[in-house]
């Protein structure tokens, strides 16, 4: 008897695990293969014109060029140890007159030698990529090359790269016929940026570049409102879909060149705006966080070691990188600030005694003496 009791309750734990399976459906399927991704952009056009008061809101702690080995070990040495695991350049096209191309070959050298990842931002405000044609040439180019290096990030096996302003670019029939002509077999992946989630009929993933938008949305609504709409469109694809929440320690394009009157600030807050960024992010349940940025310096979004902050962006980035992976709780909000004791109202001052003024001396009154001559009393 208890052999059958066993048996049927197998059997019925068996199709309730079935029907679990079965009934969360493609949206909580992934597409990423399980990990937990902490990637940043990073950006490698920085020259010796780069570090002037008028150009960036801050300075690095070492000023740098791009195309400096030293710089570039000393970024992945600082991504590391804060907990991001690629670093996501920003690339304008395969030509060798383009230093986004010629300093990312110095770097994927420099990842493997120290046994970390990248990935490629295809930036399609690229002056190299104005047609079609040549964004097809170029990400051809880039599978046929610097996505076979072994720094380069695969998750199952496939290449990731993120696109960068791709829906004013093309439309979707235009990266349907760019997909089908460079990657038909559909074995990279590939993630787009953006606030239309509607080609993802032709991509793989999708993210925000920004959060940090000029009329002060809610981050955590935001965050939710595009896990929501990504998940909705797998569902009905049927298809997975990976969703990418985007953290930012703040904004400040005021200096950037060409930004006139759209430019904007909004203030880090001492690490405040970080941490709630983090907290949105990690509360929307994504598949991967992507950090605006670590060097994008001409729009305050960096968190790099700086002038102003030192290592504090770096040091929140480690905390929340390890909650976002489980790996630790969220850290403590930090201790409201003692208020400042009401000063004492000062005693008002004394009132002076009055002075006893000196009665006048009496003069004597002169008499007359018999004698018929003045005296005195």
């Amino acid at each position: 008897m208890r052999s059958d009791q066993f048996k049927w309750r197998s059997v019925v734990l068996l199709m309730l695990g079935v029907l679990l399976i079965v009934g969360s459906g493609p949206v909580a399927a992934r597409a990423d293969g399980g990990e937990r991704l902490v990637l940043a952009f990073y950006y490698n056009w920085f020259d010796e014109n780069t570090w002037t008061p008028n150009k960036v809101p801050d300075f690095p702690a070492q000023t740098y060029v791009s195309r400096d080995r030293a710089a570039m070990a000393r970024h992945i040495d600082q991504a590391k140890a804060a907990g991001i695991d690629v670093l996501v350049v920003n690339w304008w096209g395969p030509q060798d007159d383009n230093q986004t191309e010629t300093n990312l070959r110095i770097m994927l050298r420099a990842m493997a030698a120290r046994g970390f990842r990248i990935a490629v931002d295809v930036d399609l405000n690229s002056p190299y990529l104005r047609s079609a044609g040549a964004i097809q040439t170029a990400i051809n180019t880039l599978l046929n090359s610097h996505a076979n290096h072994s720094a380069y990030l695969k998750v199952d096996g496939k290449p990731v790269v993120f696109f960068y302003n791709q829906e004013s670019r093309l439309n979707t029939g235009g990266w349907s016929a760019i997909r089908n002509a460079v990657d038909p077999g559909r074995n990279s992946l590939w993630i787009q940026e953006g606030t239309d989630v509607s080609s993802l009929t032709e991509f793989d993933g999708h993210h925000l570049y920004s959060v940090s938008w000029a009329n002060r949305t809610d981050m955590s609504y935001t965050a939710n409102k595009f896990a929501r709409l990504v998940r909705t469109k797998a569902a009905a694809l049927g298809v997975p879909k990976i969703y990418v929440a985007t953290v930012m320690p703040g904004y400040d394009d005021r200096k950037a060149d060409g930004r006139g009157s759209a430019a904007f600030a909004i203030g880090r807050e001492d690490g405040a705006y970080y941490v709630r960024s983090w907290q949105a992010a990690i509360g929307s349940k994504p598949d991967w966080i992507v950090i605006t940025s670590f060097n994008e310096w001409r729009e305050g979004t960096y968190i790099e070691p700086s002038q102003v902050y030192g290592n504090l962006f770096l040091d929140l980035t480690a905390q929340w990188s390890a909650v976002f992976r489980g790996s630790a709780p969220p850290p403590p909000p930090p201790a409201p600030k003692p208020k400042a004791a009401a000063p004492r109202p000062k005693p008002a001052p004394a009132k002076p005694k009055p002075t006893a003024l000196p009665l006048p001396t009496r003069t004597p009154e002169p008499v007359f003496s018999p004698s018929g001559g003045p005296s005195l009393k």
